[in-house]
């Protein structure tokens, strides 16, 4: 039986044709006004609801879960074969959440701002974080947020070549490795002694703890999933001394989307997508489509769960598989009261340094977007699914009156994430920076409307808790009309918007009385900020672009300080200019750092000089209402040989058979002198100098084959070529040092090479250098 877990919504009779729009129709023929987020289709009035009810067991769940998918199921699969989200607002559209969503550095110095608590390093050397070195650049004060590189003023620690790498900062040395399961986005949280890695990768037959953790992970997880379908893997790592140790990996379907720690508790988003795991046939002509969907609805009703929800394996420190099974109990699975979409979107909850209890785990049976956490709750945002045929039919009234349904859980236990209450709010939101939640309300920025035919316009909505309901309880807008949101930041009872078509309308908002919220200020400046930064004394930094005046063509990067201490009349009072520059801070807001001992801010930009690509980061004094760009800061190194490497490097002699013609493709990569084939041995760094290395299991087989002796792994390694290492990660760290991390192509997954760099941050010099 489906239980409700929350209040009254509207319910009424269903649109004909509409209904896989995942709304539901209300009374018609009345004289009333139309209730906000309704679309009048045909003399119909369509509402989506958004509130969430749950099940008694698995078998109702199951029997939902069916009947859902064979009404929705085609000649084509689900959606006619398209398996995409929601479009975006027109204008620039955020990296998934997450990846999306950091932001303000614990060093912040606003008016609002908190102490931070001392970071708890290995050695207790009581440093304190944001007066000794600095951290992770956060959107909320308390909320941690899981990042490619942390620190605790005495090591650094990062993922890199497939390794977590320790560096000592007084020695500047690696001190420490372990190989970790591989990716191509690692991110970490760091709680005194304890690590948890999450990494998001592929269902590839391994997960790079051992070789018979493979081997269980192959056998065991691999083939219930189809093949190459995305994995997260979440790995408690122990550091004891200058060793770190692997203690135990959960392995589970779906793609990581973000993660946030409150008091060393962890809150993992995990979306997966079970559309990919069912067996549909396709039809060859028009003939065929009728026996297509038959046969399409019948494998949709032979499902199992196993087919709809994500599965999970977890390993022991050694490998060995102490667990598998269905990563959510079918007691914690909730369904909007309308069908969604097919996504599932978990919550875990894990300790830092505690062990990891997949049971912990809700989640919600919808393609979650945005992720946004406070001190006490975790946020999830969601947009209604479309049928392809009917969203033709209606696309301009739907996309002008779309609806974002939000759902809170509650993390105040340490053991889980519980489903509180729902709400929908009219319009799109942009990002996690869209949501605050302040004095028992959440704040909200959306757009509704369409930027394309500038009917759009942007609102701050805001909700309280009712019982279980999400209700709105005050709201403002004419913000941005026709234009797209570009930036939020919320600061107590302030809030900025930025918006932008072709110039920037820099909001700021008076939200005292969260029934009658008032916008206060508007000033238009060329360009826009797609990152904003409260630095106190009522001021705020803007991260962003330059942009023509007259037809909003960027020019490149820009930064802005603007004075709102008077909420009525902003001013933009000084900006550093970068011509012919960009930089991804919108979308890597971990990147930006406000070291406020110094009044500097370091942002990384790339520029094209002369028809030459540079790349690095510029360093800004912001004091006295002016900025002051007081240096720059690259990875470029020429002295550095390209194919250093600690592995032995596999040549020719160890290949040939005697003809000098290659007989296998091991032996053809060898011969073939472009890349390098590496055997590293235990304790060795699988990288080398100018290559992106990658481990090559199948290799291993191959050269046993052949006759080589391999005393380690097998890795092969490709040249970067003449990519410039972009930095996308700055610290400050005791002793005055600026320590930035580069990769190739400014992507740090975990993967590929890294490059540490210190500097000297008063003259600016470079101190070292190491290669990962």
């Amino acid at each position: 039986m489906r239980k409700s877990l929350t209040g009254p919504h509207l319910i009424g009779k269903a649109l004909a044709g509409l209904a896989a729009l995942g709304m539901v129709a209300t009374a018609c023929g009345t004289d009333n006004a139309t209730p906000s987020g309704v679309v009048d289709i045909g003399g119909e009035n369509v509402l989506l609801t958004s509130a969430l009810s749950g099940f008694d067991d698995c078998a109702n769940l199951l029997d939902h879960l069916r009947t859902e998918g064979a009404e929705r199921v085609g000649p084509w699969g689900f959606n006619d074969g398209w398996y995409g989200g929601w479009w975006p607002v027109d204008g620039p559209v955020p990296l998934t959440d997450d990846v999306d969503m950091a932001v303000e550095d614990s060093s912040f110095d606003g008016d609002t701002a908190e102490s931070a608590p001392a970071a708890q390093g290995g050695d207790d050397g009581g440093l304190t974080e944001g007066v000794d070195f600095s951290g992770t650049n956060i959107q909320e004060i308390g909320v941690d947020e899981a990042d490619v590189v942390k620190t605790d003023g005495e090591r650094v620690y990062l993922v890199a070549n497939g390794e977590l790498v320790i560096v000592d900062v007084g020695s500047r040395t690696v001190i420490g490795t372990v190989v970790v399961p591989r990716g191509d986005r690692a991110e970490l949280f760091l709680d005194g002694d304890d690590l948890l890695l999450i990494n998001q990768g592929w269902y590839e037959g391994e997960i790079g703890v051992s070789e018979d953790a493979e081997a269980e992970f192959a056998s065991d997880i691999a083939e219930p999933f189809y093949a190459g379908s995305s994995r997260t893997t979440i790995t408690r790592i122990e550091v004891q001394g200058n060793t770190p140790r692997i203690l135990e990996t959960l392995a589970a379907e779906g793609d990581y989307v973000s993660a946030r720690a409150v008091d060393g508790t962890a809150r993992i988003i995990v979306r997966s997508n079970p559309q990919y795991n069912f067996p549909f046939v396709y039809p060859q002509g028009e003939a065929g489509e009728e026996r297509a969907e038959q046969a399409n609805r019948e494998a949709i009703l032979d499902s199992e769960l196993s087919d709809w929800l994500p599965g999970y394996t977890l390993l022991d420190a050694n490998g060995s598989q102490t667990g598998d099974g269905q990563l959510v109990p079918c007691d914690q699975v909730h369904a909007p009261t309308e069908f969604a979409g097919f996504g599932v979107l978990s919550v875990l909850t894990v300790d830092v340094d505690g062990s990891i209890d997949p049971s912990t785990t809700s989640s919600v049976l919808a393609p979650g977007e945005v992720v946004y956490a406070s001190t006490e709750s975790v946020y999830i945002a969601t947009t209604t699914w479309f049928d392809l045929a009917a969203l033709d039919a209606a696309r301009d009234q739907i996309v002008e009156n779309v609806t974002t349904s939000i759902h809170r859980f509650d993390i105040a236990s340490e053991t889980s994430a519980a489903y509180a209450s729902s709400g929908s709010v009219d319009g799109l939101v942009r990002d996690s920076f869209s949501f605050s939640e302040y004095d028992d309300h959440l704040r909200v920025v959306t757009t509704t409307g369409n930027n394309w035919d500038e009917t759009s316009e942007s609102f701050v909505r805001v909700l309280q808790e009712q019982g279980d309901a999400l209700v709105e309880v005050g709201s403002v807008g004419d913000m941005g009309n026709g234009e797209a949101v570009q930036s939020v930041r919320f600061q107590g009872d302030i809030g900025y918007v930025v918006t932008f078509r072709q110039v920037d309308p820099f909001y700021t908002l008076d939200l005292s009385d969260p029934t009658n919220p008032v916008v206060r200020g508007e000033l238009k400046i060329p360009g826009f900020s797609s990152y904003l930064h409260p630095i106190g004394d009522g001021l705020v930094i803007g991260v962003g672009s330059d942009a023509d005046e007259q037809t909003g063509r960027v020019t490149g990067s820009k930064v802005s300080l603007f004075d709102v201490n008077d909420l009525d009349d902003p001013q933009e009072i000084a900006t550093w200019i970068g011509p012919d520059s960009w930089n991804n801070v919108g979308w890597d807001t971990h990147a930006f750092l406000w070291w406020a001992a110094e009044r500097l801010a370091v942002v990384p930009i790339n520029t094209w000089d002369s028809g030459q690509q540079w790349a690095g980061v510029v360093l800004l004094r912001i004091e006295d209402g002016t900025i002051t760009e007081v240096g720059r800061i690259d990875h470029d190194d020429e002295s550095v040989e390209p194919g250093q490497t600690d592995c032995r490097v596999l040549t020719e002699d160890d290949v040939d058979r005697g003809d000098g013609e290659p007989d296998s493709e091991l032996a053809y990569m060898v011969i073939d002198d472009y890349g390098l084939i590496l055997d590293c041995a235990d304790g060795e760094s699988r990288s080398a100098t100018g290559f992106e290395c990658h481990d090559e299991p199948w290799m291993a087989e191959e050269a046993e084959r052949l006759g080589v002796e391999v005393e380690g792994t097998i890795v092969s390694c490709w040249p970067i070529g003449d990519s410039v290492p972009q930095i996308s990660r700055s610290m400050v760290l005791p002793g005055s040092e600026l320590w930035t991390v580069s990769s190739p192509w400014g992507w740090l997954g975990g993967s590929g090479p890294a490059r540490l760099q210190v500097n000297d941050l008063t003259t600016l010099d470079r101190l070292a250098a190491l290669d990962l």
